[in-house]
């Protein structure tokens, strides 16, 4: 085994190294193995939590995620000695991605992966409205909506009566 900055690093012939790099993909997997509706299904949840509170979903991806990330490098990554370290990595990770931590297991890459794919979007959503706003918004517009084709409807009786 190499080391890097004191740190382990995998070898992929080894067949435990193998299912260690693997595991992390295993949720994906299930979902494809659900069929195409539990995967749909994953992927609506996803979104509608996302929306519900984005800034909600923000905060539970960078401290959540980054006390995995801190659990999962710990033992092997000397630049992630605490929850804070995890954290400060994967809020940077949302976006530029500039930090001197970088992920060194299996698990850190996969949660590194999943940050630095839906990140940005998360982040950009996080100061949108929440999903009530934007219904209660939404039924707001259709009730104006049904004032005007009201007064329309009222205005075209009128002329007909002419």
């Amino acid at each position: 085994m190499g080391s890097v900055e004191g740190a382990r690093t995998h070898d992929p012939k080894s067949g435990a190294d193998l299912l260690a790099t693997l595991m992390p993909l295993a949720p994906v997997a299930l979902a494809f193995l659900a069929g195409e509706a539990g995967y749909d299904g994953i992927k609506d949840e996803l979104r509608g939590w996302a929306q519900r509170d984005p800034v909600d979903a923000l905060l539970a991806v960078v401290l959540g995620g980054g006390v995995a990330f801190y659990l999962a490098e710990r033992e092997d990554n000397p630049a992630c000695q605490s929850p804070w370290d995890g954290i400060l990595y994967l809020s940077t990770a949302l976006s530029a991605g500039h930090d001197d931590r970088f992920p060194t297991t299996p698990t850190g890459h996969a949660l590194a992966t999943f940050a630095r794919t839906f990140g940005p979007a998360l982040a950009r959503g996080a100061l949108a409205p929440t999903a009530a706003d934007r219904a209660a918004a939404d039924r707001a517009a259709a009730q104006q909506q049904v004032a005007v084709l009201e007064r329309l409807d009222r205005i075209i009786e009128l002329l007909d009566q002419r």
